[in-house]
């Protein structure tokens, strides 16, 4: 009976050791089929999606840079400030820049083993110098802008022998919860 304590408990470690490399710098809780990912290391994997540029719709030159992001575990979703610049050829040599402030979930995507946004919701965002008979229309399509733009953003992508190791051992990424200081994902059995 020992030495099957003791393989179950050398499976355990053998688990959370390949799930640490999936996320770097996590911290697994013993006993728990779970993996704590810091705030520290969640704004890092945040901190570095950005700069982000993009043309949208061919119209829209949009750049985004210096994210601050914040928890906010009782909606289970993190906010994130950024500073935006916008362009177009509609608008001439003309720039808009200004702060967006969004909230979003986070979601693994197995098809392609990322972490990408959900559930994007502008919070705030505005247009400064444009004629106030136009502000409310022009933070009505920033906002819709950059909800779509955001709209499964990837922040992480893991690689696919790491979650090879997990699925060997019987586990896949689950849930993606935020918490007080950090994520939380739950590791669920594979199904077979």
């Amino acid at each position: 009976m020992g030495d099957i304590r003791s393989r179950r408990r050398l499976l355990t470690m053998a688990v959370a050791s390949s799930m640490l490399t999936l996320v770097g710098c996590a911290l697994v809780q013993p006993g728990a089929r779970t993996i704590d990912i810091s705030e520290a290391r969640l704004v890092e994997l945040i901190n570095g999606q950005f700069p982000f540029n993009n043309r949208y719709l061919e119209l829209f030159d949009v750049s985004l840079a210096s994210p601050r992001v914040r928890l906010i575990p009782g909606e289970n979703r993190i906010g994130t400030e950024l500073g935006y610049k916008l362009g177009s050829f509609l608008l001439g040599s003309r720039e808009y820049q200004g702060k967006l402030n969004l909230s979003y979930g986070l979601r693994f995507e197995p098809s392609d083993n990322t972490v990408r946004l959900s559930q994007v919701r502008v919070e705030d965002f505005e247009v400064p110098g444009v004629p106030q008979a136009y502000t409310s229309r022009a933070n009505r399509l920033g906002a819709l802008l950059a909800e779509n733009l955001l709209k499964d953003f990837v922040i992480h992508s893991l690689k696919p022998e790491d979650l090879e190791i997990a699925r060997g051992w019987g586990y896949q990424p689950g849930l993606l919860n935020v918490v007080p200081g950090g994520l939380r994902l739950q590791l669920d059995p594979v199904q077979r």
